[in-house]
Formats: structure tokens, sequence, C-alpha cells
């Protein structure tokens, strides 16, 4: 063996060692996971079904993982002060993100300079539940169907109002999905939040609106509101009778809202495995199934990662350009 081909083997030897050196402390941290407490931290405030599943979560993970998992809410720009956060933190498991359609999917499009980009500075490690949301109307408004809105709104453009939980969230982008498809000029009122959105359905002060199944049901098994479609995948069980938005007619909509589990990019695969397969035993529990039922969150039999991933692609492709046509920039 000549001289110089021994030094590029010696050369190789080196790097490969100085990788495989370089890897241990990663491996043998992955191994040891967990050591201490887990922060999960959620986009929304204290008391919503959100809020719930994470909490429900924490509990369950809690006590098969062997640590406290701690739920830290920290709520605004519509998931992407914590989505920010969460970005920034160590990639070691210890912080993690309850991700959304809204912050893993919308907000790219609707910030004009969001401290976060979801594909760059995210692992997705599982999509944990679905959940879908209802168009409701106003009961003295004469929509008692989707076909009756789209006749109404065609008779009059732009008189029909619709709220919205805010601008460019899923409340809000539900409904323009419906308008876009059917060419309907409609007036959007967007609210500091879902539940004066639906007040103000239901006082007649908007026609109608888009907003979680397990909020509006309750008031229209009260008579106060008419469901018309569940954007969803399929009918709901709070509201059985209640056609899926495929069902009227309206194709390429995704499964609904979605919440998943994220982790910093970089967190070691290992680490990704044991919170992937922690996460799974949740929904084997009896008494948390009974308890997402109560909530309608369902679980995805396609859930891992890649699942994720391809939600979010999905997402980005049905959303963006519905964003971008309406021209929506949040600050």
């Amino acid at each position: 063996m000549n001289l110089n081909r021994r030094r590029a083997l010696t050369r190789l030897s080196t790097l490969a060692w100085v990788s495989a050196t370089a890897l241990l402390p990663a491996l043998a941290s992955a191994q040891d996971y967990p050591k201490r407490a887990i922060t999960a931290v959620v986009p929304v405030a204290a008391g919503g079904a959100f809020d719930a599943l994470a909490r429900a979560w924490a509990d369950q993970v809690s006590k098969s993982i062997g640590v406290p998992v701690v739920v830290d809410n920290k709520t605004g720009a519509n998931g992407s002060v914590a989505a920010s956060y969460v970005a920034k933190q160590p990639a070691d498991g210890y912080t993690l993100l309850f991700g959304s359609t809204s912050n893993m999917s919308l907000n790219p499009f609707s910030y004009k300079a969001l401290p976060y980009n979801p594909t760059r500075d995210f692992d997705p490690v599982l999509m944990l539940a679905t959940s879908s949301q209802v168009l409701v109307a106003n009961p003295n408004s004469g929509i008692k169907s989707l076909n009756d809105l789209v006749r109404l709104a065609k008779e009059k453009p732009g008189a029909l109002n619709f709220g919205s939980a805010g601008k460019g969230n899923s409340t809000h982008l539900n409904v323009e999905f419906v308008a876009q498809h059917f060419g309907l000029d409609l007036t959007h009122v967007p609210y500091r939040g879902a539940a004066p959105a639906l007040m103000g359905v239901m006082a007649g002060d908007t026609q109608f609106m888009s907003d979680a199944i397990v909020t509006a049901s309750i008031q229209a098994k009260l008579g106060k509101v008419v469901p018309l479609v569940v954007f969803g995948a399929r009918r709901s069980p709070a509201l059985p009778d209640v056609p899926t938005i495929l069902e009227a007619g309206v194709k390429d909509f995704p499964i609904g809202g979605w919440y998943g589990l994220m982790a910093p990019k970089g967190t070691p695969k290992a680490v990704i495995d044991r919170l992937n397969a922690e996460t799974r035993k949740f929904w084997a529990d009896p008494a948390v199934k009974a308890r997402m039922d109560g909530l309608y969150m369902e679980q995805l039999e396609d859930n891992g990662p890649d699942a994720v991933t391809r939600m979010m692609q999905r997402e980005a492709a049905v959303w963006g350009p519905i964003i971008t046509k309406l021209g929506i920039q949040n600050e």
C-alpha cells in the first residue's frame, strides 16, 4: 500500500472515530431519557377542548413514563407565541409543543414575519387527535342547509355575515373554503375568540360561522343554532344526522382540525420513538378513550411522524392559495 493511500485511510478512520464519538452523548442521553420533568407547551388558554386534550395526555404520559409532565399555556398570535418559544429550546425532548392546523399550517401564510418555520424548526412526534368543526347558522336566518346558504348568498351578494374566532384561523378559513368552492360573496366579521363569535350567531348579529363541534353541538341540541355541515372526514357522533362537507358535494377539504406533538428540530430519534410509544398508550386506556369521546376527539390509524408531515403539506397546499388570494396578513 502506497503512502498516500495509507494517509487517506488514516484520515477516514479518524473522521469515522470523531463522528462516532460525537454521537455518543446524544445516544446516551436518549437511552437515559427522561431524567427530569417534561414541559408540554399548549398554544391556547386553559379550559377549552384543546387544553383538556393536552392535560389528559400529560396526566397519562406522566404515569407511564415516570416523570412529571407539566402543561404550560402560552397563548397569542394564533399559536405563534408557543411555537416560537419551543423552537428555541434545546432538542432534548424536555420541551414539547402541541401543534395544530393553526400554528403548523396556516401561520406561515398569514403572518408577515413568523419567528419560526414549522418544517425547519420542528420534528413531528405523533398526531394525537383530530376533531371536527361544524358550520352553524342562526335559526331565524332562513338557513337550514348548506344549499340554503348558497342560494341566499347568491341572491344577495355580500349581504350574509359570518363570524369567526379571528382573522386567518380555521374558523375563518373553513367558511372561505366554502365561499371559494361555490363562488360566494360573504362578509367576514372577526371576533376575539370562538365563544363571542358563537354568541354573535345566536344573537343574530351574524348569520353563521364554523365552530368546534364540542361547543357548537351543545347549542345545536338546545335549538339555538342550526347545524349545516361537519368539516370532517366522517359524520360526528355529536350530530349524527348532519352531513359531512364531502357529502354536501365539496371535495378536497382536509380531514378537519388536528392536534399533534412536536419536538424541536434535531431531537434524537430514540427520544422521538419513546415519546411516540408512550403517547400510543394514551388511547389504549379505556378511561382516556371515554374522556376523549366526551370531547369528540378521535384517533387516526395513520398518526405517526410521517402522517403529521403529510397533513402539514396537504393543508399548506389547500390553505396557502386561499390565504394569499384573500390577502390575509397578521402582524
